[in-house]
């Protein structure tokens, strides 16, 4: 680089012509550029984050009805082997042989 005393003629110095300027310039757009791309992804995250939330909100509000369903399966299903025991075991036979032969299959 040539400096303001030793330029020979034709020769520019860079800080006269601005060119130091202009690497500021560029480095302070590259770090605006560089924090506004953190920002960015960060409410990116934040925004999954409150997504993923919302979800398991939405589940746990659930639970008590699926619970609930649950219990009502399960107490028909009782009824029902105690209005037909005989029919039940037979059923039950029937699905635990169909589960031994595809199990036991080589």
């Amino acid at each position: 680089m040539a400096s303001a005393k030793g330029a020979r003629a034709g020769e520019t110095d860079f800080d006269d012509t601005g060119f130091a300027k202009t690497v500021d310039r560029v480095r302070d757009n590259v770090k605006t550029f560089a924090n506004s791309a953190t920002e960015n992804a960060a409410e990116g995250v934040n925004h999954l984050v409150d997504q993923g939330a919302d979800g398991v909100k939405a589940v746990a509000g659930k639970v008590p009805q699926v619970s609930y369903w649950a219990d009502e399966q399960i107490e028909l299903a009782r009824d029902r082997v105690r209005a037909e025991p005989i029919k039940m075991m037979a059923i039950a036979a029937g699905v635990g042989a169909l589960l031994g032969a595809i199990f036991l299959r080589r």
